[in-house]
């Protein structure tokens, strides 16, 4: 099984894929571990960012957190470029929040212990 640290870089990649993949070209992130969790904040200004793609990226990082197959699922992040990826994500994940003001894409992050 992955570290705890490993897995929050592999969110982190995928993270920042999905800004570079819609032409963000600056970055900011913030990690944050506590007891039991740990919590992470993309901010990027996406140049190609529509409403459908935001309400799929919110849907997708919202899938229900599925740790019975989550040692499958740390395998399968990062083989592919593309939407599933999200999805993974998502089920690798106990929360989500997505908000896009002023040209800023703002994707919140947590998974609990």
């Amino acid at each position: 099984m992955k570290t705890k640290f490993q897995k929050t870089m592999n969110i982190a990649s995928e993270l920042l894929a999905y800004c570079h993949q819609h032409g963000a070209k600056e970055f900011h992130l913030d990690v944050m571990e506590g007891s039991g969790s740990v919590s992470l904040t993309m901010r990027a200004s996406p140049e190609d960012v529509t409403d459908e793609q935001l309400e799929y990226l919110k849907t997708a990082l919202s899938a229900p957190r599925q740790r019975e197959v989550e040692q499958d699922y740390w395998e399968l992040m990062g083989g592919s470029e593309g939407s599933s990826e999200l999805t993974l994500l998502g089920m690798l994940c106990d929360e989500s929040e997505v908000d896009y003001k002023n040209d800023t894409l703002t994707i919140t992050i947590k998974r609990y212990d």
